[in-house]
């Protein structure tokens, strides 16, 4: 079954591509929200949205928010891409056999989830598009008492929709 949301989201510990460090939902929700991106490297959707999730991550405070990457790919290839897509948030490697991405019952690729403090989702959406990026912005900020901040501005560029 889908997780949807107002459902608590899966507990996981993952390891990062870049340091092999162990990264655990539950000790993250600690800090403050957390935002996952489940993506494939090879996928188009997951190329586009990325670098707005990088201006997420830029954006607000890194000790109130965490920003995950899910990569589907081994740690040579997500390595590549974090570094060919300008990706400076943490990536974590799914399991060999996809138990988070399974685990989520992602419909598609990238797959991006808001986490509130207490393990509820409060938001999702599949595949890319610019005004669920805004979205999500609205609602990081929301969660943090901060202004939001506009991360489609200047990306005219960019596609309105990409297909996950």
């Amino acid at each position: 079954m889908p997780v949807e949301v107002g459902m608590k989201a899966p507990t996981f510990a993952l390891l990062d591509a870049a340091e092999g460090e162990r990264h655990s939902l539950e000790e993250a929700l600690q800090r403050g929200p957390v935002v996952l991106a489940i993506y494939k490297a090879s996928c188009q959707a997951s190329k586009t949205a990325m670098p707005f999730l990088e201006r997420i991550f830029r954006a607000y405070p890194h000790e109130r928010l965490t920003v995950w990457g899910i990569a589907q790919d081994s740690a040579n290839v997500t390595r590549s891409f974090m570094r060919r897509y300008g990706v400076s948030f943490p990536v974590l490697l799914d399991q060999d056999d996809y138990a988070v991405s399974r685990a989520f019952d992602i419909p598609a690729t990238p797959t991006i989830v808001l986490i509130d403090r207490d393990g509820t989702v409060l938001w999702q959406a599949a595949g890319f598009q610019k005004a669920a990026m805004t979205e999500l912005s609205r609602r990081v900020a929301e969660l943090l008492g901060v202004e939001p901040v506009d991360v489609v501005a200047g990306t005219d560029d960019v596609p309105d929709w990409v297909p996950g």
